[in-house]
């Protein structure tokens, strides 16, 4: 028999039992009468100790809370099929009975004992209530031994249809007996049986394929694009406040631009905010869909990746409102948002012994409640919790406060609640730093919030609030789903707001079954021996589902607050765009749909391709008009209809549409044969913009006849049959001309000839001339002078490929094709192939000129043409690996935002007043140095890829006004004091000098990072080294450069650094000093000894030396370390990444130090402030183990350790970002 079945469908539930037995009373709720007998005697039977054996029953544990005990009396006097039931047990909200059959049901093979979990009948739901995934245990208890009872577990969600589970064969009814163990009691006749359940949620309704939340409940959902679960449970707790909807939909759109946006859109780009939203919110009025979320996230800025990031629902209500109030000041909403959402709190200090008070009022939209207060104690429920935030601190002892006028003086410090806001948002910090795990953990421990919350204690005049909307996140820290539960009318039922699905819910689903806590988990404890029964503990799982925001409303204004509005009274010319966007989407749908029948052509003649300049681009081609025909229509009815509309015969035109060519496929015009259907002809969408624009694009060629610009008939002149075109005998060409003198190409339209004829007779019939006057009288070209000059023509097969013809061949001879392009140019006779080339120009700094005298030549220099970035760095530039920069600054960079700096002397950054874009956390560190440098300067230089390395670094040095030799400035891939990567000027081509384009090989960007190295006394044979100092404090001071010879020892550059010093007593370093190499945050060797030799350097021989460079600071320890001591490397570490980081910190430790006492110096060396200090951890790492040292642990109780600082890097750069953890922005 499979577990979990379900009993016998469609049996009679008998009330009673078969007149023939002894009726065993009414089949009610409950026990049977005689039962409370047989209970007594139980009671009776455990005192008797010493006739019980050691598994007996009466060693049991009472009932667990989410268990329930069921005896049946008379078990032997059942019949088949006959039932009785227990009484009713509640967990949750979910009420279950055992229902059990003791001489067995139809369904089983033979007579035995069934038993099953049956859920109660639930009125008070919805008829398709479901208690989804629900693990159930059933028990039959041996009564001698409880080891031998059977036990029997599954899961299973109850609902109407199936509402009990359980097995048809628990034990055969032949095996009843007292001898056996499975009948007992007083009567020697009674099954004992008990049954648990662990309810994983509240109560769901089951919903099917035709089910309409509008029509259920009316109201819709919110489409989810990935990961945005957490902003549709926000945008629907926004928009049933109808006072936010209201002021939503009143904040004016640009009129003029509406039918502009409108167009955008439809194209993809990015609407307004607020135009976004209002769309959003008019859907979930009005639509019976899922309303689409996309519009509104372009607004946002956000990508793919945004859409695929989960992120808080709070950040993201902070920042919506804070866009839609700078949107919306010097409007008449301007401030309407906070008068809904805005309360004020005072923050005080008073001092006890003097009369000396300091208070300051702050807003607030939202307050975050403690789960947890700061001591340790869960705090267990939101009145709790607001007394922990309102609690008072006493500042005494060591912490006295300093009151002007007054000194130091005991005082208290805390927060009055002034006044609370319409509508109160409440978040649960249910995500909360472990100092013990050193991570983020979500606090799942139980919490009560009240349906009516009266804050009259907390703020003068407060009143009553009521509970309207609840947000709850299920899942753990790393990931999870958010969903709300809403009143949208405080008169009427909850409602559960999952993405797309809405569903009614009962209250307790909504409020009681998100407090978390834990639950109790199906146990097995009949193996246990009764010994450890009694210390065991019962199984547990914590609820991951719980409240994370709340949203209570004023219960005197409730009913004005969530009061819909009525768009069309509130703003109707923003319906009025609403409905005609749905027109403009209806109507695209219905030109998706007409994509399967018919196909849009897009009509192009000559006079549109004599608009275009430039090399062939064949999505830049003018159209003229767009026609829509049958995909099984033929050719010749295009040829009708556009008969009908120039007045141009059918036989004096011919049709060709844009196809890939084979090989490298360039796009070129093929015939289109008359009799063909549109349905063989393919479709590209290498022309179109959107590639879901499934168009032909097809060019109209009438007769030479016909004046291209009004398809007139000329003089009467007898135009020729292009219907009996033969791709055999004729071809098209597009014919372009080029000017050397201008630099423009201009294209002169179509020409169709024989295969026979010659390429010379575009020149000689006149066509060629007749079409380049114009522009000579335009003097957009220069005009043709036919001395000393000849006709040359090229074929263009791309941009940059271009291939030269010999006019007097005939086009089959030249390989020519319909919809090949050439390119004329009247010029000097070509230069043969073995003509020796240019002289070589000057090797000089200055970039050459290159001279353009054909179309190859201009190809030429548009291709190698660049606008490149390039960044100036100060080569004292201090090291910033990974965002990171030894500034003597700990913790995330703060925005110049929020902390502006002032211009610093000597070439430091300026106030960010001036600053034309955001910076970045790297140049935020950067500006918060001690050392002095000129921050890095960005120019965009225009460059040519054939510029050799001297032309690159000359143009440099005279743009930024540096005034050195070329040889004097460095390139780099990237900031060199960040990235290890080698100067470009080390790329050496068979010691050729090498190209800009050579420098760019296999790095696409176009940007370029220059160095100015300093005028140095070296030899040839001299290398240079990049000192960089620290003082005590870790901070990099200063940096300068040296050059050494490489057979040298390190004590000349402690000879050379000692002089740096000297010269620099700002800098606070004294001699003797020491050095030493870092990589990658830890120390590459030890302290380096001074009559090692230099080339033994790691550092020596690598080009980058601003990376690869050498630490320089004073040496403590110079005469050794202290007696019983050891100078210890301690590097920091990144705590989620485990990545070292920084400048590790040197120390004499000794022997068998506590690790709170070398926490307590590395925190006084580094000057790191107790706010970011309390988090960090010494960690130490020994035989593979990490190991998190408390205070009062030796660091070296175990061998060969290293030793770390944990804490969150101060960096925050791409490098250490992913997908995971990108900030969430709204840039709309």
């Amino acid at each position: 028999m499979e577990p979990g079945q379900e009993r016998e469908p469609g049996r009679q539930l008998n009330s009673e039992a078969p007149p023939a037995r002894p009726a065993p009373g009414p089949m009610t709720e409950g026990a049977l009468s005689p039962q409370r007998g047989v209970e007594e005697g139980l009671v009776d039977r455990r005192r008797m100790d010493g006739q019980a054996s050691e598994f007996s029953v009466h060693n049991l544990p009472p009932c667990l809370d989410h268990e329930v005990e069921f005896f049946v009396p008379n078990a032997l006097n059942y019949a088949l099929g006959e039932q009785v039931r227990s009484e009713t047990k509640t967990v949750g909200n979910f009420k279950f009975k055992i229902l059990v059959f003791p001489g067995g049901t139809q369904m089983s093979a033979g007579p035995q004992v069934s038993a099953f979990v049956e859920a109660e009948q639930r009125p008070d739901l919805d008829k398709r209530w479901c208690f989804p995934g629900v693990k159930y245990q059933v028990t039959m208890i041996n009564w001698l031994d409880y080891r031998r009872s059977v036990n029997k577990g599954d899961t299973w969600s109850f609902c109407q249809e199936g509402i009990d589970r359980g097995w048809h064969d628990m034990v055969r009814v032949a095996e009843l007996t007292p001898e056996s163990g499975w009948l007992g009691g007083d009567d020697n006749n009674t099954l004992y049986f008990r049954a648990q359940c662990y309810v994983r949620q509240a109560d769901h309704i089951n919903t099917s394929n035709d089910y309409n939340t509008k029509k259920e409940t009316g109201y819709i959902g919110l489409k989810n694009h990935g990961a945005t679960c957490y902003m549709n449970g926000l945008l629907q707790s926004l928009f049933h406040v109808g006072e936010f909807r209201k002021i939503v939909y009143s904040i004016p759109c640009d009129e003029d631009g509406n039918k502009e946006q409108a167009a955008d859109e439809a194209e993809g780009r990015t609407p307004s905010l607020i135009h976004a939203l209002q769309n959003v919110f008019y859907k979930l009025q009005t639509s019976d869909q899922a309303v689409d979320c996309k519009e509104l996230m372009r607004s946002f800025g956000w990508d793919t990746t945004d859409a695929f990031t989960q992120h808080d629902a709070q950040e993201l209500n902070r920042i919506l409102c804070d866009r839609l109030e700078e949107q919306m000041k010097g409007t008449p909403s301007d401030g309407s948002i906070k008068d809904l959402f805005e309360g004020e709190m005072e923050n005080y200090i008073e001092c006890i012994n003097v009369d000396y008070k300091s208070k300051r009022n702050e807003t607030f939209y939202d307050i975050q409640l403690n789960i947890k207060a700061e001591d340790g104690r869960e705090l267990r429920n939101i009145e709790e919790s607001l007394r922990d935030f309102t609690a008072e601190e006493r500042l005494d002892g060591d912490n006295l406060y300093e009151a002007e006028g007054h000194g130091k003086q005991p005082a208290k410090k805390g927060i009055r609640f002034k006044r609370f806001p319409p509508v109160l948002n409440l978040q649960l910090k249910r995500f909360h730093f472990d100092l013990e795990k050193m991570d983020m953990v979500k606090l799942n421990t139980r919490f009560e919030f009240q349906k009516r919350l009266d804050l009259s204690s907390f703020a003068p005049g407060a009143g009553t609030y009521v509970l309207y909307a609840v947000l709850v996140h299920n899942g753990d820290v790393n990931s999870g789903h958010y969903y709300a539960y809403i009143r949208p009318n405080l008169d009427g039922g909850w409602l559960k707001f999952d993405d797309d699905n809405v569903t009614p819910c009962s209250e307790f689903a909504a409020v009681d079954d998100n407090y978390a806590g834990n639950d109790l988990a199906i146990w097995n404890y009949f193996q246990i021996p009764p010994k450890e029964l009694k210390t065991a503990s019962a199984l547990t799982k914590a609820r991951i589902h719980n409240a994370y925001i709340l949203v209570y409303i004023r219960e005197d204004k409730a009913n004005h607050i969530l009061e819909a509005p009525d768009p069309q009274t509130v703003n109707p010319s923003m319906v009025d765009r609403c409905l005609q966007e749905v027109k403009d989407a209806e109507a695209r749908q219905r030109e998706k749909k007409e994509q399967q029948t018919k196909i849009k052509i897009k009509l192009i003649f000559e006079k549109n391709l004599m608009q275009m300049t430039g090399f062939w681009e064949p999505s830049e081609i003018p159209v003229e008009s767009i026609q829509k025909m049958g995909r099984d229509d033929p050719v010749k009815d295009l040829m009708q209809a556009i008969e009908l509309q120039k007045g141009v015969p059918m036989q004096c035109m011919a049709l060709f549409s844009l196809q890939y060519r084979h090989g490298n496929r360039p796009v070129r015009f093929s015939f289109m044969n008359p009799n063909d259907t549109f349905r063989r002809i393919p479709m590209i969408t290498q022309t179109a913009p959107d590639i879901n624009d499934l168009h032909l694009t097809v060019l109209v060629v009438a007769a030479r006849a016909y004046d291209p610009a009004t398809l007139q008939l000329m003089d009467k002149a007898q135009p020729a049959q292009l219907s009996k075109w033969s791709e055999d005998n004729q071809l098209l060409l597009i014919v372009q001309y080029f000017c050397p003198v201008s630099q423009k190409i201009l294209t002169l339209g179509c020409f169709y000839m024989e295969q026979t004829d010659q390429i010379a007779s575009v020149v000689r019939s006149g066509w060629l001339a007749s079409k380049l006057k114009p522009h000579i009288e335009s003097k957009t070209i220069e005009p043709l002078n036919g001395e000393d000059m000849e006709w040359r023509c090229w074929e263009e097969t791309s941009a940059t490929d271009f291939s030269p013809l010999d006019v007097d061949n005939k086009a089959k001879e030249a390989q020519l094709q319909t919809g090949d392009v050439l390119i004329w140019q009247l010029g000097p006779p070509q230069r043969p192939a073995d003509a020796p080339p240019e002289p070589e120009r000057a090797p000089d700094e200055v970039p050459p000129s290159f001279p353009v005298n054909d179309v190859c030549d201009f190809a030429k220099l548009r291709a190698n043409a660049v606008d490149m970035n390039v960044t100036l760095h100060d080569y004292r530039q201090p090291l910033c690996v990974d965002g990171v920069v030894s500034n003597g600054r700990w913790g995330p960079p703060r925005p110049t935002s929020a902390a502006p700096l002032m211009a610093k002397k000597d070439g430091q950054p300026p106030s960010p007043a001036n600053a034309t874009k955001e910076e970045s956390p790297e140049e935020i560190a950067l500006s918060q140095c001690v050392s002095k440098f000129e921050m890095p300067k960005e120019k965009e230089m225009k460059m040519d890829l054939r510029w050799l390395l001297r032309h690159v670094t000359g143009s440099i040095s005279r743009e930024f006004g540096l005034g050195v030799p070329e040889a004097r400035i460095w390139l780099f891939s990237g900031p060199p004091s960040s990235v290890s990567d080698d100067p470009l000027n080390a790329r050496m081509i068979r010691n050729e000098e090498p190209t800009l384009k050579d420098l760019l090989y296999s790095y696409s960007r176009r940007q370029l990072h220059a160095v100015q190295i300093p005028e140095l006394k070296a030899d040839p044979n001299s290398t240079f080294l990049c000192l960089r100092f620290f003082d005590s404090q870790v901070r990099e001071v200063g940096c300068e450069i040296i050059a050494v010879n490489p057979g040298g020892t390190i004590q000349e550059v402690l000879d050379s650094a000692s002089e740096i010093v000297e010269a620099n007593p700002t800098w606070g370093i004294r001699t003797p000093l020491r050095v030493f190499e870092v990589s990658d945050g830890r120390l590459y060797q030890k302290v380096c000894k001074a009559r090692a030799y230099i080339n033994s350097l790691s550092c020596v021989g690598r080009s980058n030396i601003f990376y690869h460079s050498l630490r320089v600071e004073e040496d403590p320890e110079a005469n050794g370390p202290p007696p019983d001591t050891n100078l210890w490397e301690i590097a920091h570490c990144d705590r989620h990444s485990q990545q070292t980081f920084g400048q590790p910190v040197l120390l004499p430790l000794g022997k068998g130090e506590k690790s709170g006492s070398i926490k307590a110096r590395c925190k006084e060396k580094l000057q790191v402030p107790d706010s970011e200090f309390k988090s960090w951890r010494l960690v130490r790492f020994s035989r593979g183990i990490r190991v998190h040292l408390k205070d009062d642990e030796a660091w070296d109780s175990e061998p060969d350790c290293k030793l770390y600082l944990e804490h969150a890097t101060s960096g925050n750069t791409a490098a250490r970002q992913s997908r995971f953890n990108k900030p969430l922005t709204i840039r709309g």
